[in-house]
C-alpha cells in the first residue's frame, strides 16, 4: 500500500513537461529547465523533451548544452526533420562536417526535396571541401523553394568564401528580396558588409532589421560589436539590453555589468554584481568584479581584501587570479604578480588568453623581452584576432630596430580593426620609423578623418613633420597635442626637440621645468630633463636629473651610463664619490647610491673597492640586476669564483635578458668555465643588440678560438681593434690575431 501510494503521488513526465511549458511562457526559463531535467529523469527516451529543452538551452546562450540535447533529441527521434536539422547545424558549427552529412542525409532519404536538408548537406559538402558538391546542392536548395532566403545567404557565404565578393554580396541582397522581414538575412548581409571593412552600411542593415524584429538576438549582439568596434560604446546600451533580457541568466547580467563599468558608470554596474554575490555559483566572479571596481576608484585596500577572501575560499578562482595579476602589475609589483598570472593560466589553460597577455605586460615592465615576445605569440595561438597582442609584438619589434617586421605586425592589427585609434598610431609610429612617410601620412589623415582631434594624433603628425624636415609645422602639432593632452610626455619631448633643433634652449629648459615641477616622481620626465640638460652642456643640472630618475628607477642602465660619462668628462671622480659615500651614509639601502659609488671605482681603477660595493649591494637586494652583472665580470677578471660568477651572471640575465651587457658577461662567465658553445650564443647576443663594442668582438673572438673556429675568430678580432685599435685589450687581441694568422 505504501509502494502504490507513492506511485500515486508521483509526477509524471507528461506533467512536468506542461509545467515546462507554462514557465517558458511566464519566462522563468530557470525553472522551465528544471521541470524538463525532470521529465527526462522519469522518460530518458522522451525525445520531444529533449528537443524542447536544447531550444530552451540555445535561447540563453547555452550553445554546448544546447548541443548535447539537439545530439540526444536527434538520436531519440530519428524520424524527426526537426531534431536531426537542428541537430546537423550545431554539428556544422563544430565542425562535425561528416556526422552534419549524415544527418541531412537522414532527412532527404524520406522527403528529397527538403530545401533546409540540401541547405544543411551543401554547407556540410563544402567543410569537406567538396565545393562543386556544395554549390550543386545549394542551387536545388533555390530551385525547391525560390523565396528561401537562407538558402541565398548561404550561397553568398560559400562565395565569399572562395573570394567572389560580387556574387557573394548579390547572394545576400537575394536573401532578403526572397524573405524583406528575415532579420537573419539581414544579419547575414550585416556580417558581409563588415568583414570588407564597411560598417556604415551593415549599421544601416542591422538599424533595418532592428525595425522587422526589435527583440532578434542575433540582430541586437551584432548592433553591440559594431557599436563598440566603431568607438561609439554608449550608443550600444539599448540593444545590449535587449539582450541580456532575451539572454535571461547571469552571463548577461555580467554582460550589462562589465559594459557599465567600461563606459565610466561604475555604479550601476554595482547593484547588479551584488545580486549576482548573492548566488552561490556566481558569488566569486561577482566579488572579483567588484574588487575591480573598488580598485578603479582609489579603494586599493578594499580590493585586495575582497579578491583575497575569494582566493581564501577558492584558491583555483581564474577571475580573482586573474585580477590580483593585474593589480600588482598595475602595483609594479612584477614578480608577485606573475605568480598569479601563471596560476590563472594553469586554473583553466582552455578559456581565454587575456592571463598570458598579462605575462607579457609584466615582462615588458620587467624589460624581459624575448619573454615578452614569446607570451604575445601565445596569446595569438590562442586567438589570432587579439589587437592588443599584435601591438605588443609591434612594439617589442620597433624596440629591437626590427620596424619592417613592426609594421608588419601593426598593419596586422589595423586589419582585425580598423577602427582600433591605437592599431592606426602603432602602424603610423612604425612607419615613420621605417622610413616610410607616405604611409604613415596616410594613417594620420584617416584618424583626423574619422576621430576627434586628440594629443596622440597630434603627436604622430608633429614626428611625421619632423621627419619630413618641417620644424616649424612640426612645433604646431606638439603644441597642439599638448594643449589636447598637457600630460604628453611624447608631446613636450617633440616640442623640445624642434626648440633644440632652433636653439631656443631657453624655452626648451622652461616646458621641461615646469614639467617636473607639475610630476615631481615621473621618472621619464626627469630623464628627458637629463638628456636635455646634458645636450645643452648643463652637467650640474644633467647630474641632478640622473640621480634622480636613478633613484625613482635603479635599473636605468642609460642613466648611470651618462651619469658615469659626465664624471668622466668633467675629471671630478673623486669629488663625485665623496658625494655618492653621503648619499649612501644618509640612505644606506640604497641600491642606487651603492651603485653609483660602485662604479666610480671602477673608473678610478679600485676594482677592490668597488667589489665590495656590489657585495653590499647583493647583501641590501640579492636580485640587484646591475651589481649582480657587474660583481660577476670581476669575479671573472680577477680570478674569483666561477661557480658565484656563473649565478651572479645568471641572476642579472634573468632580470634583464636583453640587456647587451648582461648577454656578454653571461658569455664571458661560460668562456672562463671552458664551456665555449654557451659562451659564443650569449655574446652573439649582446652583439646583435649592441655591434660597436670591441670588448663584445674580442670576447667574441677568444670563445670562437677555444672552440677551434679559427676563421671566425680571426674575423672577430679584426672587427674589435677596427672599432677602436687602442681598447683595453688591443694587445691581447693583437697577439691572438698574429698566432691564428701564423697557423
Amino acid at each position: 500500500m505504501v509502494c502504490l501510494a507513492a506511485l500515486g503521488c508521483r509526477t509524471s513526465a507528461t506533467e512536468h513537461v506542461t509545467r515546462a511549458e507554462r514557465y517558458i511562457a511566464q519566462k522563468k526559463y530557470d525553472e522551465a529547465v528544471l521541470e524538463y531535467r525532470a521529465a527526462l529523469k522519469q522518460d530518458p527516451n522522451r525525445g520531444d523533451a529533449r528537443l524542447r529543452l536544447a531550444d530552451l538551452h540555445a535561447h540563453q546562450g547555452d550553445v554546448q548544452a544546447a548541443f548535447t540535447e539537439y545530439i540526444r533529441a536527434a538520436d531519440a527521434m530519428p524520424n524527426s526533420t526537426e531534431a536531426q536539422l537542428k541537430a546537423g547545424a550545431l554539428l556544422l558549427m563544430a565542425n562535425r562536417f561528416a556526422e552534419a552529412k549524415s544527418r541531412a542525409e537522414s532527412v532527404l532519404r524520406r522527403t528529397p526535396r527538403n530545401a533546409a536538408a540540401l541547405m544543411l548537406l551543401g554547407n556540410a559538402l563544402a567543410g569537406l571541401d567538396d565545393v562543386p558538391g556544395a554549390f550543386d546542392l545549394l542551387r536545388q536548395a533555390i530551385d525547391v523553394d525560390p523565396a528561401s532566403g537562407p538558402a541565398y545567404s548561404n550561397m553568398g557565404a560559400l562565395q565569399l568564401a572562395h573570394g567572389d565578393r560580387r556574387l557573394a554580396e548579390a547572394s545576400f541582397k537575394k536573401a532578403i528580396a526572397a524573405d524583406p522581414k528575415s532579420a537573419t538575412a539581414r544579419v547575414a548581409l550585416a556580417s558581409y558588409y563588415r568583414s570588407q571593412n564597411r560598417e556604415e552600411e551593415a549599421e544601416q542593415v542591422l538599424r533595418e532589421a532592428a525595425v522587422f524584429d526589435p527583440k532578434n538576438l542575433q540582430v541586437n549582439t551584432n548592433l553591440v560589436e559594431l557599436l563598440i568596434r566603431t568607438g561609439r560604446a554608449l550608443e550600444a546600451e539599448a540593444p545590449l539590453k535587449v539582450v541580456v533580457d532575451a539572454m535571461q541568466n547571469a552571463d548577461g547580467q555580467f554582460a550589462l555589468a562589465e559594459y557599465y563599468v567600461r563606459i565610466g558608470r561604475p555604479a550601476e554596474a554595482v547593484p547588479i554584481l551584488r545580486k549576482l554575490t548573492e548566488n552561490r555559483e556566481t558569488y566569486a566572479l561577482a566579488t572579483a568584479r567588484l574588487a575591480a571596481v573598488d580598485y578603479k576608484q582609489g579603494r586599493v585596500a578594499e580590493a585586495h581584501k575582497a579578491v583575497d577572501e575569494v582566493l581564501k575560499r577558492e584558491p583555483n578562482q581564474r577571475a580573482a587570479l586573474l585580477l590580483k595579476g593585474q593589480l600588482l602589475l598595475k602595483e609594479k609589483k612584477l614578480d608577485e604578480a606573475l605568480v598569479f598570472l601563471k596560476a590563472a593560466v594553469t586554473a583553466d589553460p582552455n578559456r581565454s588568453a587575456e592571463p598570458e597577455l598579462m605575462i607579457a605586460y609584466v615582462y615588458v615592465a620587467k624589460r624581459q623581452l624575448e619573454s615578452a615576445l614569446d607570451a604575445f605569440k601565445r596569446v595569438l595561438a590562442r586567438d589570432a584576432r587579439s589587437v592588443e597582442a599584435h601591438l605588443g609584438l609591434a612594439q617589442i619589434h620597433a624596440v629591437k630596430g626590427e620596424f619592417n617586421a613592426a609594421v608588419e605586425v601593426a598593419r596586422g592589427a589595423v586589419a582585425i580593426n580598423p577602427r582600433h585609434v591605437n592599431a592606426r598610431l602603432t602602424l603610423a609610429r612604425t612607419l615613420i620609423a621605417a622610413g616610410d612617410a607616405a604611409g604613415a601620412e596616410k594613417e594620420i589623415q584617416y584618424l583626423q578623418k574619422t576621430l576627434p582631434p586628440s594629443a596622440p594624433i597630434q603627436v604622430q603628425l608633429g614626428a611625421l613633420l619632423l621627419a619630413r624636415h618641417d620644424p616649424k609645422a612640426a612645433k604646431a602639432a606638439f603644441l597642439a597635442a599638448l594643449a589636447l593632452g598637457p600630460d604628453s610626455l611624447e608631446a613636450l619631448a617633440g616640442v623640445v626637440a624642434v626648440d633644440l633643433t632652433a636653439n631656443d634652449k631657453t624655452s626648451a629648459i622652461a616646458r621641461v621645468e615646469a614639467r617636473l615641477r607639475e610630476a615631481p616622481t615621473d621618472k621619464t620626465a626627469w630623464f628627458l630633463a637629463a638628456h636635455l640638460y646634458y645636450s645643452v652642456k648643463n652637467f650640474e643640472r644633467a647630474e641632478i636629473a640622473l640621480r634622480k630618475t636613478i633613484e625613482l628607477d635603479p635599473t636605468n642602465l642609460g642613466a648611470f651610463a651618462m651619469l658615469g660619462g659626465i664624471y668622466g668628462a668633467r675629471g671630478n671622480l673623486d669629488d663625485a664619490r665623496r658625494q655618492f659615500e653621503s648619499w649612501a651614509a644618509i640612505e644606506p639601502r640604497s641600491v642606487a647610491a651603492h651603485t653609483m659609488l660602485a662604479m666610480l671605482f671602477e673608473k678610478q681603477g679600485k676594482d677592490g673597492d668597488a667589489r665590495k660595493e656590489y657585495e653590499k649591494i647583493l647583501a641590501i637586494d640579492s636580485r640587484a640586476a646591475i651589481a649582480a652583472n657587474n660583481l660577476a665580470f670581476h669575479y671573472v677578471e680577477s680570478g674569483g669564483s666561477l661557480d658565484q660568477a656563473l649565478q651572479l651572471a645568471q641572476t642579472a640575465h634573468a632580470q634583464l635578458p636583453d640587456e647587451p651587457e648582461f648577454n656578454d658577461t653571461l658569455g664571458w662567465t661560460y668562456y672562463a668555465q671552458g664551456n665555449a658553445d654557451l659562451a659564443v650564443q650569449f655574446i652573439r647576443k649582446a652583439i646583435d643588440k649592441e655591434p660597436n663594442k670591441p670588448q663584445f668582438h674580442y670576447h667574441l673572438g677568444m670563445s670562437y678560438a677555444k672552440q677551434g673556429q679559427d676563421s671566425k675568430a680571426i674575423a672577430a678580432m679584426k672587427m674589435a681593434l677596427a672599432l677602436n685599435p687602442r681598447f683595453e685589450h688591443a694587445a691581447d687581441a693583437r697577439r691572438l690575431l698574429s698566432e691564428l694568422q701564423i697557423q
